[in-house]
C-alpha cells in the first residue's frame, strides 16, 4: 500500500450514506451518521465493470482489535501519526489514545459527532500498478480525477480538458477505464505510459487537438509531465428548430358562391348581443347512446289481478251455459209448486 493510500484511516463521516460493516449493524442496515467518528479499511473492489480501491467503514465503537493493532503497528504505537488524527475533534483524539492503551475502543457508546468537521476530511489517492493500457482523450462532460490532490479537494476533469486514461483489469477478462488530469499522473503512471507510447500502444493521440498532442509528445520525450495549454472551448451549437408555419386561410369576397365545405369553419360560437350578428348556438356534442326500446302498454285494458289479491266482496261473474240455465229455472219452478 503506497503512502497516499493508508490501510486504515480515521475521520468524521462526511455523510450518512455509508453503512457500518460490523456484522450486527450490517444485518440491521445501520448507517453511520454525518459527523460521527468512524474508521475505514482500504479494500480492493472488483466488479460492475470496474476495479478500484475503496474504504469499508465502521463506527468507531465497532472497530476490531485487529484494526487497532494495525494502527499501532503502522504508526509505531503513536496515535498522533494515525491518518486523519489531526482533523479529529479533541474528544475523538482522546478516545483514540485510550484505544491504543487498551487495544480496543473503550467507550462503546461514544459517537463523537461533529458535523462541522465532516467537511474537513482528507481524500486519499492511490496508484494503479496493474494497469494494462493507457490512452489520452478529452471528456465530453465533467468526470472524477483519481489523482490524490484532486480527490482531496473534490476536483473533477472538466469538459474538454486533457486527461490520462488507465485500463484496470478485473475478473481476469475485462478492463475498466479510470482517469486523471494529464498533470496529475504519478511517476509510475508516466513510466508505464511512456513504455506504451514507444511501443506504439498508446491510444488517442489522433483524436485530440494539436496543442494537446504536442504537450503529450513533449512529455514522453523529456520524461517529465508538461502541463497542457488551456484551450478555449468552442460553444456547442444549439440545434436549430424549424419554425412552425400556420396554414393560410383564403376567404373569397363572394361568399355566396362558396359551398358550405369550402367556407372556413368558425373557431367559436358567437356571443349573444354582438352587434350586427345573429345569435348562433354553440355546436352540441353528439353522444352515441343507444336508446332502450320501450314497450307500448295498452292502458284501455283492465289490469290483471291475481286470484289471491281479489277482494272477497266482489262477486265473480262466470258465464253459464244456456241449457244449464233452463234446467235450473225448471227445477226452481217445480220447487215453488211443491211448496204451494
Amino acid at each position: 500500500m503506497d503512502e497516499d493510500s493508508p490501510k486504515w484511516i480515521l475521520e468524521h463521516a462526511v455523510s450518512n450514506k455509508a453503512m457500518c460493516n460490523q456484522a450486527s449493524c450490517k444485518s440491521r442496515g445501520v448507517k453511520i451518521q454525518t459527523g460521527e467518528l468512524r474508521i475505514g479499511t482500504h479494500t480492493l473492489f472488483n466488479g460492475d465493470g470496474e476495479s478500484r480501491m475503496y474504504y469499508a467503514w465502521r463506527h468507531w465503537a465497532c472497530a476490531t482489535t485487529h484494526q487497532i493493532k494495525g494502527l499501532k503497528e503502522t504508526t509505531d504505537n503513536d496515535p498522533t501519526k494515525v491518518p486523519g488524527y489531526d482533523r479529529l475533534s479533541p474528544e475523538s483524539q482522546e478516545q483514540v489514545k485510550l484505544a491504543f492503551e487498551n487495544g480496543k475502543p473503550v467507550d462503546k457508546e461514544f459517537k463523537g459527532i461533529r458535523e462541522d468537521l465532516a467537511k474537513n476530511v482528507r481524500r486519499y489517492g492511490h496508484e494503479f500498478p496493474n494497469a494494462q493500457g493507457y490512452k489520452v482523450d478529452t471528456p465530453k462532460r465533467a468526470a472524477a480525477c483519481r489523482g490524490p490532490d484532486c480527490l482531496s479537494k473534490g476536483t473533477n476533469v472538466l469538459k474538454g480538458e486533457l486527461r490520462l486514461g488507465l485500463a484496470i483489469p478485473f475478473d481476469g477478462e475485462h478492463v475498466s477505464w479510470v482517469y486523471k488530469h494529464w498533470q496529475c499522473m504519478s511517476e509510475q503512471d508516466l513510466a508505464s505510459a511512456q513504455e506504451h507510447y514507444h511501443g506504439n500502444l498508446f491510444e488517442g493521440l489522433d483524436d485530440i487537438p494539436v496543442e494537446y498532442r504536442q504537450a503529450v509528445e513533449e512529455t514522453f520525450k523529456k520524461g517529465q509531465v508538461v502541463k497542457p495549454p488551456e484551450l478555449a472551448l468552442a460553444p456547442t451549437p444549439a440545434k436549430s428548430r424549424k419554425p412552425r408555419t400556420k396554414k393560410a386561410i383564403v376567404i373569397s369576397d363572394d361568399d355566396d358562391e362558396m359551398t358550405e365545405d369550402q367556407k372556413p369553419k368558425k373557431s367559436r360560437a358567437k356571443k349573444k348581443g354582438d352587434a350586427g350578428d345573429e345569435e348562433e348556438e354553440a355546436p352540441k356534442l353528439k353522444r352515441n347512446r343507444k336508446k332502450r326500446a320501450i314497450e307500448e302498454v295498452d292502458v284501455s285494458e283492465e289490469e290483471y289481478v291475481p286470484k289471491k289479491t281479489r277482494s272477497r266482496q266482489t262477486p265473480m261473474q262466470e258465464e253459464i251455459d244456456p241449457a244449464v240455465a233452463s234446467i235450473q229455472a225448471l227445477a226452481e219452478k217445480m220447487r215453488e209448486e211443491a211448496g204451494k
